[in-house]
């Protein structure tokens, strides 16, 4: 584990970037694939950037709650909209 020490903003840059792919892919197939597809993965891109961003940004302290909530409400959302989308190819 020791070898990994100090890369933290390495990794966060990574979500960061994931995060970003993800919600251009949801913006250009916004007409070709399910309302619940795009929906996750919109959530999907909000949680990372709510849980990456403010490791690699210095935001006031009184963001850090609402941040924090959002985080896990897209968190559940992603959730929901992952499992709505397995019931419906399992269906």
């Amino acid at each position: 584990m020791s070898r990994f020490y100090g890369h933290g903003d390495k990794v966060a840059y990574f979500f960061i970037a994931f995060g970003i792919y993800l919600l251009f892919r949801a913006i250009s197939e916004a007409r070709v694939t399910s309302l619940m597809g795009e929906a996750l993965y919109i959530s999907i891109a909000i949680s990372l950037f709510a849980s990456n961003v403010p490791r690699v940004m210095d935001i006031p302290l009184h963001l850090v709650q609402p941040i924090r909530k959002v985080e896990f409400f897209t968190f559940a959302l992603a959730l929901c909209c992952f499992a709505a989308l397995c019931l419906r190819y399992l269906i």
